[in-house]
């Protein structure tokens, strides 16, 4: 019931910007879509070989992040209609505790033995649903275009981790058990990943979200953000859940309680904002600046570089950006391409993603109609 009023909310809150009299019209290209967007982040690891058991180079850090979603949908008559897959896994991880999992899972052996006070918060979860928007064209001045296009999303989840554990571990080689001593556990799953409590059957929960699209478009100026979950709520009936210590170094490993619990969660919000303009000395202006931002409940990231406008480019009518940035504080590239049919983004710390502890990729094909 608290979904279907949240959704309620959402709808009523889009009907009210039609009727403040703002000024629109209908767009005028209908089309269908594919959308696909990579981003990940890995403090203490390359993302690779962070989600391949921990196995490759350690690296220094904290914390990790990566979302994943696909999308196909159609536009037609400003109405916004796509089926969506998320993909979102949030983890709060000290450089120690990851140094102490890359340990265990490549069988490496201590001379010392490595003891940490350790702490451990994730957010995770992935579904599929749809997504029903619409865009408002705005026309406050005639040099300056304006669209906003609110959007609301609703997911069916089968695969939650959500919570935290915290205490003192050590480690000195699996021969003898690898890890060891205790931790206090708060935390929901649909599987188990720290006391492997076998479940049976099927858990699944619902997401409804908030997704927020406004686009700028002027003379001097192209501004576009994209922000998603802004409002959301994530609804779970009988979701497994323990509250409890386990512990290593008593005759009883798991002291507290497994059981099953009706929750409702906050999806965490990212946001992501574009900016371009007339570069001041660009000849026959064709040269843009070009500034970018992602930001994340665990890091944000800035890109700035130049964009470069080709007109009639391999027999294309139309013109293509293409653009190179750097994130100064993680040394990151970024490449980027817009074409009125394709858009695509790559973004690694170097040539080998697999080295990478950044990783972002997009692609976005338009079929106009």
């Amino acid at each position: 019931m608290n979904g279907i009023n949240f959704l309620r909310s959402c709808i009523v809150f889009l009907i009210g910007l039609q009727l403040f009299g703002l000024p629109f019209e209908l767009a005028a290209n209908d089309e269908v879509y594919y959308r696909f967007e990579h981003f990940s982040y890995a403090g203490p690891m390359a993302v690779m070989q962070l989600a391949n058991d921990w196995r490759g180079d350690i690296k220094q850090g904290d914390d990790a992040i990566s979302f994943i979603e696909n999308e196909i949908g159609l536009r037609k008559n400003n109405f916004l209609f796509g089926f969506v897959s998320r993909n979102y896994h949030q983890f709060s991880i000290g450089n120690d505790l990851a140094r102490g999992f890359y340990y265990y899972n490549n069988n490496i052996s201590l001379d010392n033995e490595l003891r940490i006070d350790a702490s451990l918060s994730a957010r995770s979860y992935s579904g599929t649903g749809v997504r029903l928007g619409y865009e408002f064209k705005l026309f406050p001045l005639q040099s300056v275009e304006l669209s906003l296009t609110p959007s609301l999303v609703a997911l069916r989840l089968d695969e939650v981790i959500w919570g935290r554990f915290e205490g003192e571990l050590f480690y000195s080689n699996n021969k003898t058990g690898g890890w060891g001593g205790t931790i206090d556990l708060d935390y929901h799953y649909t599987e188990d990943h720290v006391v492997r409590r076998p479940l049976t059957g099927e858990y699944l929960g619902q997401l409804y979200g908030l997704d927020f699209d406004i686009d700028l478009e002027s003379e001097w100026l192209d501004l576009n953000y994209s922000g998603v979950n802004l409002f959301s709520r994530i609804y779970w009936d009988s979701l497994p859940t323990t509250t409890a210590q386990v512990s290593t170094e008593t005759a009883f490993l798991l002291f507290g309680y497994e059981y099953f619990e009706d929750v409702v969660l906050n999806a965490p919000a990212l946001h992501f904002v574009q900016a371009s303009g007339p570069f001041p000395i660009s000849p026959n202006g064709q040269v843009n600046w070009l500034t970018t931002a992602r930001i994340s409940p665990i890091k944000s990231f800035y890109y700035h570089g130049l964009q470069f406008e080709a007109s009639d480019v391999l027999g294309f009518p139309t013109s293509i950006r293409l653009g190179l940035q750097y994130d100064f504080s993680t040394s990151t590239s970024r490449f980027s391409i817009k074409h009125r049919s394709v858009e695509a983004v790559l973004a690694s710390q170097s040539l080998d993603i697999s080295k990478s502890q950044q990783l972002a990729a997009s692609f976005t094909f338009h079929y106009l109609f």
